[in-house]
This record gives C-alpha cells, structure tokens and sequence, in this order.
C-alpha cells in the first residue's frame, strides 16, 4: 500500500512538472508600474484564466520603488514598465504605445491652445497619483527637463483626478487610453503635449 502510494505521487508529481516546462500550470505573479495600467490589464488577464486555468495569476501588491528587481529576489515573475533600463538578465518585450494627454476642464483658457507646453504648467496645480516623479511621464519628460516644477495634488485613484480636473481644481496628464471613455463624454478636456505630443510606451 506505501508503495502504491509512493509510486502514485511520483506520477502526479511528473505530470505537474510535465505541465510546468509547457507553461501550462504553476504561478505567474505580476507587478505593475503604472497605477492605469488595471483598465487593460484586468481582462487580459481574465483571457489568460481561460486559457490557462492551472496557472495560477498573483499580482504583487502595494508601491515598489524598484518594481523590476522583483525579479532577481524572486519575489515576481512578470512586471509591466514604462521604460526599458537596461539590466542584466532581464528581457523587455514592447506591448503597446499611447499618448499622455493633458487634461483640462472644459472651461479652462488653456483649451483656447493648438497643445501645451512646459510653460503653460508652471501657475497650475497638478493633479497625479502619489508615485515618484521619474514614473510620471508629463513630469520626467516635459516638466523637469524645463525645470517646470507646478503645485501638486495626488490620489490614487484616476476618477478621483477626473473630477478633480472637470472642476476646476486642477490638470493633470494621463494616458488616452485611461479616459477615452470621458473624453467621449466631454467630461473633461484634452490637448497634446508639445507639438507632435508626448508618446511613450509600455513593456513587459
């Protein structure tokens, strides 16, 4: 009966790793940078249940001042990021690009602009999530290399900083693709930043 036993766990053993090297089953723990990124992420993630219903998702929870060195600690598998650093034993694959936009109440002088400037920030109050300025596009890119350094206000959630910007309070820059759906409904309103617009990019 041991034997029978023993020799039954051996089996299932074999064929949990047989499914492990085929990428079929074991954990896949995601970290993400960027505070927008659950919009899309979410159901891509739902796909992947679908698809793969023995590996089991876990994302990494809470701020990480350096979301990439999860990776050698063993404390993450996949982190999504917004700039490609380079780094030993690490391979980054392109997933998309977008624009920031900034993002105006409809009522605002600003929106008389063709686009924004470093300049046109420098008496507004703006509104972000609470991360370091180096993962913030508008900031790293357009304002510090200006030395462009506005009031700001955090929150961490993105319709909070909608609603922050359709009253009045504020501007903030944030991907199209977070507020298309408001844009559609003239809650809030946009112009590029710079003249041909800020363009960035996201990878895995």
């Amino acid at each position: 009966e041991l034997a029978y036993q023993v020799t039954r766990s051996v089996s299932e053993g074999e064929r949990d790793l047989a499914r492990i090297a085929q990428g079929q089953a074991g954990q896949l723990r995601i970290a993400v940078e960027c505070h927008s990124c659950f919009d899309w992420l979410m159901p891509a993630m739902d796909i992947f249940r679908e698809r793969w219903t023995e590996v089991e998702l876990d994302l990494v929870s809470g701020f990480q001042a350096d979301p990439i060195g999860l990776l050698g600690e063993n404390r993450g598998d996949l982190v999504i990021v917004s700039r490609a650093l380079p780094r030993p034993d690490v391979t980054y694959h392109p997933l998309f690009d977008y624009e920031v936009l900034a993002l105006l109440s409809r009522h605002h002088p600003l929106t008389r602009k063709p686009y924004l400037t470093a300049g046109d920030f420098k008496s507004e109050t703006l509104v972000t999530y609470p991360v370091p300025d180096d993962r913030l596009d508008l900031v790293r890119d357009v304002l510090l290399p200006a030395k462009v350094n506005p009031i700001r206000r955090t929150t961490s959630l993105t319709v909070a900083i909608l609603q922050l910007v359709a009253s009045g309070r504020g501007v903030a820059g944030l991907p199209g693709w977070t507020v298309q759906q408001y844009l559609d409904r003239d809650y809030v309103a946009w112009k590029p930043i710079g003249k041909t617009g800020l363009h960035t990019r996201l990878y895995a």
